[in-house]
């Protein structure tokens, strides 16, 4: 319930964000219809980029009550939409203008216009080359940060030297109002959390290997007193290795150590490329930084059900793990199922997993090779539709297993609204198959959970 409240408000918010602006702008009138319109499109388009900017810049709130591919694809779209109107934008005031063809002898308000829509353009590209397979991930974000940032000054910029906007006293207060948000919400991002927040700041308590490839970080609190990070099961963090804006990398790992246990948290990663390498080297006292937690992939929100169905690829078992632990801790008597499409010379956390069965009551599949498909599936939930829809359902790994696992429930009959998915990166929806075709193979991809796994 709460959830849902969050929701609605941020929907609110972020609407009226949009929308007010504009509506306060016909309100006022005045001049003509072109003109009236070109200004009108612009300033639909200059509040778009405020949301487009606000949504990914990590307000806790935002990602727990939406979900973080949700916000990732609204980021997408919205920015995607506002390119369009500041096409439309620029279309109307050439019309109108057609001296503004000419940029070099267009006046500074012009000109810095023209320089934001290139910016807007480039950013659109960036974006687009960066989930190409074989991109690199931090380049590409920071790339995308600082032409995003430029297009918005230059916006902001082509806005007050036009003046037909910051001269009406009521639009310079929204105006105002509008760059107050955006600043204090980047001020947040990438100031006070990087800089200043005391909470994630972590000390290296130990390294434990789980396999020849994975290893886990054991995390405590530098500042004991507050008592560390409180989150729920299946939630993340990012992680970076020194207190910096600029100049750090910082990586997403899902948090697998118990909710109930808040001195000490625990990042289960997999050895791939340069960064998460080095964490399974970190000697102990070294110090890290975390933002978070981040995340709608909790079992927190399936309260209601008779029991948790969890499907895990690979080391996609990280968050089921802080799911279970977290159950065991609560002493919770429900049957829950997890199904494991792993590596056979890799069965990650087969003795706890073995010791949670006797805290727990969990029936455990290990597919052994086997695609998680309908077959399988109907030999593990319960016969009775019934039942299986009065079940939850934990879907996380790549995107083959995300695909055969949805089209596999889909079959069974299971409710859609039980079924809560994370898949490796946000580079697009989720691919579900047909009923009876094959799942799609595998892409690279970059981002969130990709770059943690």
């Amino acid at each position: 319930m709460q959830q849902r409240w969050t929701r609605a408000l941020w929907t609110g918010a972020l609407t009226a964000l949009v929308v007010v602006p504009v509506a306060l702008l016909a309100s006022r009138g005045g001049g003509s219809v072109l003109g009236m319109l070109s200004v009108g499109l612009g300033l639909l388009a200059l509040c778009l980029l405020v949301v487009v900017v606000v949504v990914p810049s990590r307000v806790r709130s935002l990602t727990r009550a939406f979900g973080v591919e949700t916000v990732m694809g609204l980021h997408r779209w919205l920015g995607t939409l506002a390119v369009v109107l500041v096409g439309l934008h620029v279309a109307v005031a050439v019309i109108g203008h057609p001296t503004l063809l000419n940029p070099l002898a267009a006046p500074r308000a012009a000109q810095a216009g023209w320089t934001s829509v290139i910016g807007l353009l480039l950013v659109g590209v960036v974006a687009v080359r960066g989930r190409r397979p074989g991109a690199r991930y931090e380049i590409w974000a920071r790339l995308h940060v600082l032409l995003a940032a430029g297009a918005l000054v230059l916006a902001g910029l082509h806005v007050f030297w036009l003046g037909n906007l910051v001269t009406d006293p009521l639009m310079r207060w929204v105006l105002s109002a509008l760059v107050l948000v955006l600043l204090g919400v980047l001020a947040h991002r990438w100031v006070w959390r990087p800089l200043f927040s005391r909470q994630g700041a972590y000390v290296v308590y130990g390294v434990r290997r789980e396999s020849p490839t994975v290893s886990t970080l054991v995390l405590a609190p530098v500042h004991l007193r507050r008592g560390g990070l409180r989150f729920d099961p299946g939630q993340f963090v990012w992680l970076r290795l020194r207190r910096a804006v600029v100049g750090t990398e910082e990586h997403p790992f899902t948090i697998a150590s118990s909710a109930r246990v808040t001195g000490r948290l625990e990042l289960t990663v997999r050895d791939q490329g340069d960064f998460s390498g080095l964490l399974s080297t970190l000697r102990t006292g070294s110090k890290v930084w975390l933002d978070g937690p981040h995340g709608s992939f909790t079992a927190e929100a399936a309260q209601d059900a008779s029991g948790l169905v969890l499907l895990a690829g690979g080391v996609g078992i990280t968050p089921m793990m802080s799911m279970l632990r977290t159950l065991a801790d609560r002493g919770d008597d429900r049957t829950h199922r997890l199904v494991l499409a792993e590596r056979g010379t890799e069965p990650l956390f087969a003795d706890e997993l073995t010791a949670l069965g006797r805290r727990l009551d969990l029936r455990v599949t290990r597919t052994e090779g086997r695609r998680i498909d309908a077959a399988l599936l109907a030999e593990v939930l319960p016969h009775d539709p019934a039942s299986r829809g009065a079940l939850d359902y934990f879907i996380c790994g790549s995107p083959s297993v995300l695909a055969g696992s949805l089209a596999a429930l889909e079959q069974l009959g299971v409710p859609a609204a039980r079924i809560h998915t994370e898949q490796f990166g946000w580079s697009g929806a989720i691919p579900v198959p047909a009923p009876g075709a094959d799942a799609p193979a595998p892409r690279s991809r970059h981002g969130r959970r990709s770059a943690r796994t």
